[in-house]
């Protein structure tokens, strides 16, 4: 078995008291001072988290684009430089191959963020349908990613930042340097709070995490593991790969539709075509136990009237509201009519006993907009 791979970051995580994991092939901070603990700073304060296992790939060149029309479901034609968008790239089938971040840094030139386990498969893939010559490179290992997410972000690196980092709308990205630190600072996430992903040099990591951390202790930022970051992404009701999106799901069933630019001729869109008119194999819905206490997870089947239904993909203890959450999958024949959300009671298989649950609306919680002052 290999050894995992370790982030620039793994020294100063050791150093900070961390409790590590394994996650994608890479060793990864599960959480320093507490899942919840650092989960509820995000959702009042701020937190800062290591994404530097995600994989960066660089596109650029004259067919850049042409490339990307055809490899996403998304439409990065409708892009302006210093924007990005969420997309996805699927087979013929209509199965997700993965799901990822458009940047478009100039005119003929994007960066993808990828999950970490897919980067070699999504380098191939573009690779093999780069008929046309675009310049595509992977930059993973000489990039770091850092994500400071929370209702305080924006102000604890506003006073680091040379150009004004709070200004940077949401789904943009400008360059500039932050505690002096030359990266793209984009204003997007994946906890359901506002936030910042910067993206930089792997060598500057580790200067870039301290100063944003020590600048941002007295406003209450906190160090947050991957623990946190998972239900962060379950309470925002977001699909993670290899929980609720793989090759055999289709953003359709997962309720990602509107990532789906039709017309266009992308890989998979005939297929996606045909579930939209035609009706889909399953759908993602949210769950809830009714008993307010007993954890869904990963694996766990779904029953509806004493007959096997669908299967849960993601559960965890949501901190927001005191309860557990969970997301699965219903089987086509237990699934609404398209006008209407999924709703109605079900159990679930908890450690070998059905307990009630009911469906329920996705997200799960959405944080509070504050009207500028």
């Amino acid at each position: 078995m290999n050894a995992p791979k370790r982030t620039v970051l793994s020294g100063l995580h050791h150093r900070l008291g961390a409790r590590m994991t394994v996650f994608s092939g890479f060793e990864m901070p599960l959480s320093y001072s507490g899942i919840i603990e650092e989960h509820l700073a995000v959702r009042s304060q701020a937190g800062i988290f290591d994404l530097s296992h995600l994989g960066e790939l660089d596109v650029r060149g004259p067919r850049a684009l042409e490339l990307l029309e055809r490899a996403l479901t998304n439409s990065a034609a409708r892009l302006r430089d210093g924007e990005a968008q969420y997309s996805l790239m699927c087979g013929e089938d209509g199965g997700t191959v993965d799901d990822l971040m458009v940047y478009r840094l100039g005119a003929e030139h994007y960066m993808l963020c990828v999950n970490a386990e897919n980067v070699e498969t999504d380098r191939a893939w573009l690779s093999a349908l780069n008929i046309h010559g675009a310049s595509l490179r992977d930059a993973s290992a000489e990039t770091a990613l850092l994500a400071v997410q929370g209702p305080d972000s924006a102000g604890i690196l506003a006073p680091l930042a040379d150009f004004a980092i709070d200004a940077v709308g949401r789904l943009h990205a400008a360059a500039g340097r932050v505690a002096g630190v030359r990266c793209l600072a984009a204003r997007t996430g994946y906890t359901g709070e506002d936030g910042f992903e910067l993206f930089v040099a792997a060598e500057s990591a580790t200067a870039l995490f301290e100063s944003i951390l020590d600048a941002g202790a007295r406003a209450g930022l906190k160090p947050c593991g991957l623990g946190a970051r998972d239900t962060l992404r379950l309470e925002a009701g977001l699909a993670l790969y290899g929980h609720e999106l793989d090759r055999s799901t289709s953003p359709l069933d997962a309720g990602l539709g509107m990532f789906i630019k039709f017309g266009r001729d992308f890989i998979g869109e005939a297929a996606l075509a045909g579930q939209r008119g035609g009706g889909l194999k399953k759908q993602l819905v949210g769950l809830m136990s009714e008993d307010a206490r007993s954890i869904a997870r990963q694996g766990y089947r779904l029953f509806l009237n004493a007959r096997e239904a669908g299967v849960v993909t993601s559960g965890t203890f949501a901190p927001m509201l005191n309860r557990p959450i969970a997301m699965g999958y219903l089987s086509s024949g237990e699934i609404a009519p398209r006008t209407a959300a999924p709703t109605g009671k079900l159990e679930v298989e908890i450690r070998n006993r059905k307990v009630p649950a009911t469906i329920v609306p996705r997200p799960f919680y959405r944080r509070i907009r504050h009207a500028a002052a």
